[in-house]
């Protein structure tokens, strides 16, 4: 035990060391998601002992990053007394609005190592996961490529742009990581080996583990379950009851632990919703005086789909929403987990030969994955426009563990070649996929996928306010959601006097592009002009309806959509808009006074006509 302490006790100097010489502000960039609580939560900890945000942790985020700490989450805290609890003022200090448990463990390498201790140790997760996944593989195929197998599966993958993260993410899949393979090391490793992880007392390791995973997200809660059904099966009532009695104490546990610290068990706030607030742009104790009530949008929880949960037009669209669990163009476990999907299909390929726990294991996935199918029906992704499926992310891990003993090597390596064709460009570059989220499904062959139509206002494009929803019709409202940037922003008609209102769109050439309309108004009929300068050919799709179009150089063209079949989202109307033209040009090369350096293809303008108007 004490070599253990020791290297753990040098690993978290070597790393704080490491980061010290890390950039970590220039190689991260600007705050992203919900960055800026856990890393003030962090530096509370580090800096001054505690976990109460006032006028010292502005003052620290701002020297920092040079600004206020945008993104935060803040809760009202209170005294406990033998009475009950008596509010802090909230000019005195606030408490932090999000979990514990990763700021807590960061913290050490906050404190030595500063915001680069906190870049090393998210990688330093990563890599813990590979060794123990790459042990797990070894075991269980009896091959040293169990090595190949660990390393893909994490890196063709969207895991390390998570690592560029500084929120818990990566924190919670390591977690699950670490504690699945505490509890099934055991089940594949060799009768002679001689190790600790060989004892049965790991398994309750475990449970502590997917507690704390718990604790800081409360959609992994379903990943004990196969620990319970394991010790079930081995007929060790005992033992199964203990692990959930580990489990649900760990997780009760640090509730009630942020209830001494914040007056309030859950980190998310009260039920009245008042007491926990979103800031962006002013921040309790800044210069400006901005005070807790008078700033900040009041929030219980991140998630705006709670309302729905069970409603029948939710339960409606869980068919689709499967289809694009699966195969999402943003979101998918296709093109963001796939080599994942490989090992679950290897799985099933080898049923009948699968072991009991394995069973177990796909219990538990299947239905963590159903539960966030049914209870996050407009989220599912993890809300906020994130790279991927932010609530898959913690539950991924599981999947390894699937593998089937003796499988060959080949598998993995198509899991790999797949997994970086969708992947490879946002992991080489981890942080900048990170910053720009909606730049990375412009690409192929992301962009070959179904757009998720149920996440509308969640998905990547939103981070961008330039990309959506830009106001195209203000009564009845048509909205654009750019999902690439090869339509160009509205403008006037270039055929036109030029001073009309803004009526259309420039495409580029060479490339599709699809754009979400969101109206207010199912239209009857949608009539979509095309004008060119030059002879074009363009095909699309708006909607279910097909059409392609002959453009004439200095001429116009249009085609009558009727009735498209709209994807009803709350009470609006979606459709999908897909365009490509054959040819294109510049216009400063037409034009020798024209500054105009885009590519061009053709000018898009549409006009909805609705039932109730004159045709």
């Amino acid at each position: 035990m004490a070599r253990v302490v020791a290297w753990v006790v040098a690993i978290v100097v070597l790393a704080g060391l490491a980061g010290r010489m890390i950039d970590a502000r220039w190689i991260a960039g600007d705050i992203k998601g919900d960055e800026a609580t856990y890393i003030a939560m962090a530096f509370s900890l580090a800096d001054d002992a505690d976990l109460r945000y006032d006028r010292a942790d502005y003052q620290r985020f701002v020297s920092l990053y040079g600004h206020g700490p945008s993104g935060i989450f803040l809760k009202l805290r209170y005294h406990l007394t033998l009475g009950g609890k008596e509010p802090v003022p909230s000019d005195n200090s606030l408490a932090f609005g999000k979990a514990l448990a990763y700021p807590v463990v960061a913290a050490p390498f906050v404190a030595i190592g500063g915001l680069g201790g906190m870049l090393v140790f998210n990688w330093l997760m990563v890599g813990l996961c590979v060794v123990c996944g790459a042990r797990f593989c070894t075991a269980t195929m009896g091959s040293r490529a169990g090595w190949i197998v660990a390393i893909i599966f994490v890196a063709a993958s969207v895991v390390p742009v998570y690592a560029a993260w500084f929120t818990s993410e990566i924190f919670n899949f390591t977690l699950v990581f670490i504690g699945y393979f505490l509890w099934l090391y055991k089940k594949v490793a060799k009768t002679e080996e001689r190790s600790w992880l060989l004892h049965p007392r790991t398994t309750m390791l475990a449970a502590v583990l997917i507690g704390v995973a718990t604790f800081s997200k409360a959609t992994n809660a379903g990943l004990i379950v196969p620990l319970v059904l394991d010790a079930m099966a081995s007929l060790r009532l005992r033992r199964s009851v203990a692990i959930a009695i580990v489990f649900l104490g760990t997780t009760l546990g640090l509730f009630g632990l942020n209830f001494l610290i914040t007056g309030e068990a859950n980190y998310q706030g009260a039920a009245d919703g008042l007491s926990r607030r979103y800031f962006t742009d002013h921040y309790p104790f800044d210069d400006q005086g901005t005070t807790f009530s008078q700033k900040g949008s009041a929030m219980i929880t991140n998630d705006a789909d709670t309302g729905r949960v069970l409603a029948p037009d939710a339960l409606a669209q869980v068919p689709i929403n499967v289809w694009y669990f699966l195969v999402g163009r943003d979101a998918g476990l296709v093109p963001y987990y796939f080599p994942g999907v490989v090992l679950a299909l290897a799985w099933l390929v080898r049923l009948r030969r699968a072991p009991i726990w394995q069973w177990g294991v796909a219990i538990g996935l299947a239905g963590s994955v159903g539960a966030l199918i049914v209870f996050f029906p407009d989220s599912w992704n993890g809300g906020g426009g994130p790279t991927g499926n932010r609530y898959f992310l913690s539950l991924y891990p599981a999947s390894l563990f699937l593998l089937p003993a003796g499988m060959p090597l080949w598998p993995s390596l198509i899991a790999g070649i797949v997994g970086v064709a969708f992947t490879g460009a946002m992991v080489s570059h981890p942080y900048s996929a990170s910053a720009k989220p909606w730049l990375n499904v412009e690409r192929k062959p992301l962009n070959y996928l179904p757009i998720e139509l149920t996440l509308v206002n969640d998905l990547p494009c939103r981070l961008d306010s330039l990309r959506c929803p830009i106001l195209f019709i203000a009564e009845p409202t048509v909205q654009f959601y750019y999902m690439d940037g090869r339509m160009y922003s509205a403008e006037p008609d270039p055929m036109g006097d030029g001073k009309g209102p803004v009526v259309g769109n420039w495409i580029a050439g060479g490339a599709s592009t699809d754009v979400l309309v969101k109206t207010d108004k199912p239209p009857s009929r949608v009539r979509i002009e095309f004008s060119s300068p030059i002879d074009n050919t363009v095909t699309g799709r708006f909607a279910d309806r097909a059409f392609s179009a002959k453009v004439l150089a200095g001429g116009k063209t249009a085609v009558t959509v009727t009735r498209p079949t709209p994807f009803r989202y709350h009470a609006n109307s979606v459709y999908v808009l897909h365009l490509e033209a054959t040819n294109h040009f510049v216009p400063a090369e037409r034009n020798p006074g024209s500054t105009d350096r885009r590519n061009l293809a053709v000018f898009v303008k549409p006009t909805f006509v609705y039932d109730d108007e004159p045709r």
